[in-house]
């Protein structure tokens, strides 16, 4: 099956999901009420179904983000709550209610919203915790909170929104007093709550008897260090070529501490994994001072930055700064399975000191059909190499001077690079097809190819729900 084919099932089985329970509010055979208060209904089902899907787009599921990859998994699960985010803000002002201490439904199950006090409460907190949870995402970047601390309350959030969800509507829904209904959104609300479990304790549960160690830790270049894992009680893990996990040290259980980094040595290099950790944030600022013989644990492996399945003229592997880990992974494993394929390898970094692994790249340069290709942002003065950034100019002095359009080109860096690294492909005449690239920040600053089809996509996904939503008001 094609990736394009891929896509489309899954976004079919999600819309199917999505707008089930308008199919069974309208299968009921109630009649009608006032339009807007329809449509309030109409909203408040479709809104909490893609709500609790949410816990599924986490991105921690393998089988689901090894099939559209990474970043589009993220992404998609960040603007799919902005849409979540509208449908149950507005419901609410849409209705007009009736209170009472407890509904009576008769067969016309109520001509007018009736709210109860618990129910009311319920739904208030749920709204509120939701505008809450959504903005803190968009400004976690802003934020002076850790890592954990933004992880913690963002579960804690959504468990609480989901709870307090699942009461209102169960309490003085009108359509959810039917048996099927009630059947859907109990099991949506357990599955939603077993995604939150599998993050939160199975998979600790399970890392505690696949333990690895540190077996060391050592500057690779300014600001980046290389950490080396062995297995301890760790058995069979297998990656592929530019692959990451998420990392823990200590221990598995009582700790939400971990993060993910791309791994930077190549499957052949097993049972030992390598990676390059930057001094970057409140956890990696540390990393020089983990001991070796620290418990690790290791979740994974995610991501989509592999060979598999990526035939091409030939092999471009574009890194910057910290991005240059999964790209090593891929060089290395080039290398040593003495792929054919013509090899061009582009690193770009600040300055020559923080450049890491450049001898071996330089080794790996020398084989026949392979090059590397060093851009530094600030060189020294006898530097003969690029200079600059990774632009539109430095790209395009390491293109292939021919067959540029049927190469593959693998991207790894700042959210800033691979955008602009993206762009300059475009202009190049490279189809988007051909780009693999992630990222660890999901948002796009700028209208990238990748960024517009995703927004196309979730516009279509909307555009569906939203004519889905007139269907049920109008049947």
């Amino acid at each position: 099956m094609t990736p394009a084919a891929r896509i489309a099932l899954l976004l079919g089985l999600y819309l199917g999901l999505t707008l089930l329970p308008l199919g069974l509010a309208a299968a009921q055979g109630l009649p009608r009420r006032p339009w807007l208060d329809e449509l309030s209904s109409g909203l408040a089902m479709a809104g909490f179904a893609v709500l609790l899907l949410e816990f599924g787009l986490s991105g921690r599921y393998q089988r689901l983000s090894a099939r559209v990859g990474m970043d589009l998994t993220m992404r998609f699960h960040q603007l799919m709550a902005i849409v979540a985010l509208a449908f149950l803000l507005f419901h609410p002002f849409l209705y007009a209610p009736a209170f009472s201490e407890r509904p009576t439904y008769g067969s016309g199950r109520a001509m007018r919203v009736l709210l109860t006090p618990a129910a009311t409460v319920s739904g208030m907190a749920a709204w509120m915790l939701l505008v809450t949870l959504v903005a803190l995402a968009w400004l976690r970047s802003g934020l002076r909170w850790t890592y954990e601390a933004w992880r913690l309350s963002h579960g804690l959030g959504a468990l609480a929104i989901a709870a307090f969800g699942a009461h209102h509507v169960l309490d003085i829904g009108r359509y959810a007093q039917d048996p099927w209904m009630r059947a859907f959104w109990l099991a949506a609300c357990a599955v939603a709550l077993a995604a939150l479990a599998a993050v939160y304790v199975v998979k600790p549960l399970l890392q505690s008897g696949r333990r690895w160690r540190v077996a060391a830790v050592a500057p690779e270049a300014e600001r980046l260090w290389r950490v080396v894992l062995e297995p301890d009680t760790a058995r069979d893990f297998q990656f592929a070529a530019g692959q990451f996990v998420w990392l823990k040290l200590h221990r598995a259980l009582g700790r939400i501490t971990e993060h993910p980094f791309s791994i930077a040595s190549a499957p052949g290099q097993l049972p030992r994994l390598q990676f390059l950790v930057k001094e970057a944030g409140d956890f990696t600022r540390d990393i020089g001072r983990v001991a070796p013989g620290t418990a690790a644990y290791v979740d994974g492996p995610y991501g989509d930055l592999t060979l598999a399945g990526r035939d091409g003229a030939g092999v471009m592997l574009i890194a910057g700064g910290a991005g240059i880990a999964p790209i090593l992974s891929l060089a290395r494993d080039l290398a040593a399975t003495h792929d054919p394929r013509p090899l061009k390898i582009v690193y770009a970094d600040r300055s020559l000191a923080q450049l890491a692994a450049r001898t071996e790249l330089e080794a790996i340069a020398r084989a026949p059909g392979r090059e590397l290709h060093l851009i530094v942002a600030e060189p020294p003065a006898d530097w003969s190499g690029l200079r600059g950034r990774v632009d539109f100019a430095n790209l395009r002095a390491c293109m292939p001077l021919t067959d540029a359009p049927h190469w593959r080109y693998f991207v790894c860096g700042p959210p800033g690079m691979i955008d602009a690294v993206e762009m300059s492909l475009a202009e190049l005449g490279v189809p988007l097809s051909r780009i693999a690239s992630e990222r660890f920040v999901y948002d796009s600053g700028i209208a990238t190819p990748r960024e517009r089809l995703t927004r196309a996509v979730i516009a279509g996904v909307v555009a569906v729900q939203f004519a889905a939503v007139l269907a049920f008001i109008a049947r």
